[in-house]
């Protein structure tokens, strides 16, 4: 954390200004991080599925073809 500026007013105020990067993704518990990476897990493995559903019915349309001939 960065060390905080003081500003003193001739008055009968100070101002303190602190100066924070702050970058949401470090951020994160491990908690929180295992429920993002669990979250792009199964939507890859939802894709997976939905591709070797596609693969199994192109096979079997061109199997069918291929009988037909």
């Amino acid at each position: 954390m960065a060390d905080p500026i003081v500003i003193e007013c001739a008055s009968a105020c100070t101002v303190t200004v602190v100066h924070e990067l702050s970058i949401p993704l470090l951020q994160l518990t491990p908690e929180q991080g295992e429920e993002i990476a669990l979250a792009i897990l199964g939507v890859w493995a939802i894709a997976w599925c939905i591709r070797q559903v596609i693969v199994a019915v192109r096979q079997s349309g061109a199997s069918k073809e291929e009988t037909e001939s």
